[in-house]
């Protein structure tokens, strides 16, 4: 299981996004309504951030094109069809968000950075616990003393990089310290995907795609009456050739485990999962196709 990933150089028209958050604050005499729209969200010892929707704050071309390259991109590795309505925000000096999980919203959550390369602040990294600190004693051993970045990932707010990770996992931000300006504050535009359901490109047709994986999925019901209880959200894709054979089986993301800790229900499912839907034969078409599936578990 990987609880989070970070896409390096994900936009290619970053910096137009970048430009108008810093055309917004460049002249500090202006009384341009972009100027009002921020929210002070303060809730003690919890939040301190300014945000404001992302999607009222840029112009509508820059953000659609960004919130379209967003949303295919989560069709394509996670099967998800869309993202909540996001957040931008701006981290200054004492602004944190402390440890937190966001469950109810989304498979995976997502951080866009626009943050300014080099910083000019200390801190205001993605903080993330590992996953042994969540069970903690299975591996402990008491011949070492262990510090802070034993127990924690921190992933810091890097231009034009995007941070995928399971919101289930408690995170959070780390203090900002060092600026009290909004142009060298920490900058990102951050929700989660959502609506999980089977994404198809190519020859066939989502009624084609359904009814030959319908037999897979009464195979896959058979094999998880067999495991105790797991939780989570995987995606694999399947690369079909226009004959209907699959070409290709390929695991994009996962963050399923076992809730008493059964790595070997982990390892099983998986093995099943790559049998079963490795031997589907679907339709013939006029072209290959991609099918990116995801499967949650609760």
């Amino acid at each position: 299981m990987k609880h989070f990933q970070v896409h390096k150089n994900f936009y290619d028209q970053a910096k137009e996004l970048r430009h108008q958050f810093v055309q917004n604050f460049s002249n500090p005499r202006s009384t341009d309504s972009k100027r009002f729209v921020w929210d002070y969200w303060y809730f003690e010892d919890q939040y301190h951030l300014i945000r404001t929707p992302a999607v009222y704050y840029f112009q509508k071309k820059i953000y659609a094109d960004f919130h379209s390259k967003l949303v295919q991109w989560g069709r394509e590795n996670l099967g998800c069809h869309d993202i909540s309505p996001p957040w931008l925000s701006y981290y200054v000096d004492g602004c944190y968000q402390n440890l937190h999980s966001d469950v109810p919203h989304g498979p995976w959550a997502f951080v866009y950075s626009l943050t300014e390369n080099p910083k000019n602040f200390r801190g205001g990294e993605t903080l993330i616990l590992k996953p042994e600190v969540l069970n903690y004693w299975p591996g402990f051993q008491d011949q070492n003393d262990r510090e802070y970045s034993s127990f924690v990932d921190r992933i810091p707010a890097a231009f034009n990089q995007l941070t995928l990770f399971d919101p289930r996992f408690p995170h959070g931000v780390t203090e900002v310290k060092g600026t009290r300006d909004p142009l060298k504050s920490r900058v990102v535009i951050h929700g989660w995907f959502v609506e999980p359901r089977p994404y198809v490109v190519g020859g066939l047709t989502t009624a084609q795609t359904q009814k030959a994986l319908d037999p897979a999925f009464n195979e896959l019901n058979q094999v998880l009456s067999q495991i105790e209880s797991l939780h989570g959200t995987l995606s694999f894709r399947l690369e079909v050739l226009n004959t209907g054979k699959i070409k290709n089986y390929n695991l994009v993301s996962n963050t399923v485990l076992s809730v008493y800790g059964n790595s070997a229900e982990e390892k099983y499912l998986q093995k099943n999962l790559k049998q079963i839907f490795s031997s589907l034969q679907f339709p013939k078409a006029k072209a290959a196709s991609k099918i990116t599936i995801p499967l949650l578990f609760k």
